[in-house]
């Protein structure tokens, strides 16, 4: 066969120089897919023996128990309706009570793992299993896959919003766009009105940044994503009342966004932030986001953009808010390592070289070093090998990095920090169930041998623990003016103590506790 003539191999050439998929190289699917089924199966192993967590997880479990009590379609907390979060994710949990019982994790779990096993095969199906891997990997998504919050649900839904998106900017279909409307007002309900702004600000970003605005039915879609919300906030109006409104309205929507402008978080807050909620691919996407090596790239930065630039205008800034922007990183970040450029290695490296000088440091730290109390769990033979197996995994993916090219590196750079935290949900859950769970307090309250109902809980928890006895519901949580009801038990955080000082001039401590970094004193008449 006679060679091809030298223009067209210039031509060639040219084209392949340009930024196009059709000139990415076509890596092997089925390592990337083995490696995606042992971040899949690692997320399941904490589940097995960990309890909910103090803070929201514990929170979302009296929501749920108010719910069962009669509160389904309006969710209270402590009998206030709950304003903080639409209702969709607490209605799926409290059905899943039914088949497995209020003191089962799997409830409060099962949503987003199934949320994080969709927002993979969409990412899979999209865009490859490497940028399902990529997001897989993130340390935000997947730790997030095993709690009780809705973050992995709301990511999911805006990603399949942005892919409909995407295809109604290339193709002008009016179904793609309704069913991102319709995507997005799933996701209203499942976290709020931050879903359509995204999806807004996603949709003025591409027009801008391809210089036109396609056609479509854009009244249906604005139909569609009104209404879905609607038909259960009307409701919720009529059965909550003005004051269900007013909470809504004015503290929960206008004020987050005026007291923005007074917030100590400053706006850059998240750029900041940005090295800890991209882990472990910060350097990955520093890289990705100056090379952008394809259409789809690009339009991954204005899906980035249209995450990052509200988020960072609101009061209320918080890590977890960029869970949204981790898979369109993830795919920008795919995009990059699928070209097989060689500064794919060159940040790897540098991620694991990070990961190896944390785990030596790990191993030098010593008690002495730590004020807390918790200092002295450093020591332990368990902890201890934590930052061995750290160390051991990034040794062997920094060889190869070395030796393999750039899909191979990454691949081992994502499995070192998953390795390494599933050692840590086999040996560890015990320990961390000890110290960030309401664990201790049950324990403490059930030492008293009295009635439930003669027990108050000054600035504490919300009691939950696998199979606690449902009598336990009993006790009661309790501000300073309840307190003066003489119970027979108070448990009151140390720190708050002086507000209940003349109440407990009456009592004599007979205990103490701690959990989640802070003292609480068992008191008793």
């Amino acid at each position: 066969m006679s060679a091809a003539p030298r223009g067209d191999r210039r031509e060639a050439q040219h084209s392949c120089l340009m930024p196009h998929a059709s000139c990415l190289y076509n890596p092997p699917r089925m390592p990337a897919r083995i490696a995606l089924g042992v971040v899949v199966i690692a997320a399941l192993l904490s589940p097995l023996r960990r309890e909910l967590y103090v803070g929201d997880e514990t929170k979302y479990t009296q929501v749920v128990r108010e719910m069962r009590a009669g509160a389904f379609f309006l969710p209270t907390l402590n009998g206030t309706p709950f304003t903080h979060k639409p209702p969709l994710h607490f209605w799926i949990v409290d059905l899943l009570t039914y088949p497995f019982g209020v003191y089962s994790i799997w409830p409060f779990v099962i949503p987003s793992l199934v949320a994080f096993a969709l927002l993979l095969w969409l990412l899979a199906r999209w865009s490859g299993a490497m940028a399902a891997f990529v997001a897989g990997t993130s340390l935000l998504v997947w730790g997030s896959a095993q709690t009780a919050r809705m973050d992995v649900e709301f990511t999911a839904m805006l990603t399949v919003a942005a892919w409909m998106i995407e295809r109604f900017f290339d193709r002008d279909d009016s179904r793609a766009l309704l069913y991102a409307a319709i995507a997005t007002g799933i996701a209203t309900l499942i976290k709020g009105p931050m879903a359509p702004v995204i999806v807004v600000c996603l949709v003025i970003f591409e027009c801008i940044r391809r210089r036109r605005v396609p056609r479509g039915n854009y009244l249906l879609a604005i139909l569609a994503l009104i209404a879905i919300p609607l038909l259960w906030f009307v409701p919720a109006v009529f059965i909550g009342g003005e004051a269900f409104w007013r909470e809504i309205f004015y503290k929960q929507t206008v004020g987050r966004a005026v007291g923005s402008w007074v917030h100590r978080s400053p706006p850059w807050f998240y750029i900041v932030r940005s090295p800890l909620t991209l882990m472990p691919w910060f350097f990955l996407f520093v890289v990705a986001a100056f090379r952008r090596v394809d259409e789809r790239a690009k339009f991954a930065m204005s899906w980035i953009l249209a995450v990052v630039v509200p988020y960072s205008l609101i009061s209320s800034k918080l890590d977890v808010y960029m869970m949204a922007a981790i898979p369109p990183a993830a795919i920008l970040i795919a995009r990059l390592v699928e070209s097989g450029a060689s500064a794919v290695r060159r940040a790897n490296l540098l991620m694991l070289i990070v990961f190896a000088i944390i785990g030596i440091a790990g191993l030098f730290v010593q008690p002495s070093q730590i004020r807390e109390p918790e200092g002295a769990l450093v020591a332990l033979p368990a902890v201890r090998a934590l930052f061995v197996m750290l160390i051991v995994t990034s040794v062997a993916a920094l060889i190869v990095t070395l030796r393999g090219d750039a899909v191979k590196s990454t691949l081992a750079t994502g499995l070192v920090a998953i390795v390494t935290l599933a050692y840590a949900a086999i040996a560890l859950i015990p320990l961390a169930n000890g110290l960030a769970s309401p664990r201790p307090l049950v324990t403490a309250i059930e030492q008293q041998h009295v009635p439930p109902e003669q027990v108050a809980c000054f600035v504490c928890p919300h009691l939950w623990v696998r199979g606690m006895p449902r009598e336990l519901e009993r006790v009661r949580l309790v501000d300073a003016s309840e307190v003066s009801s003489a119970p027979r038990v108070i448990v009151a955080r140390r720190k708050d103590s002086p507000q209940i000082a003349s109440t407990l001039a009456a009592y004599r401590k007979s205990g103490e506790l701690r959990m989640i970094g802070k003292w609480f004193d068992v008191y008793r008449r």
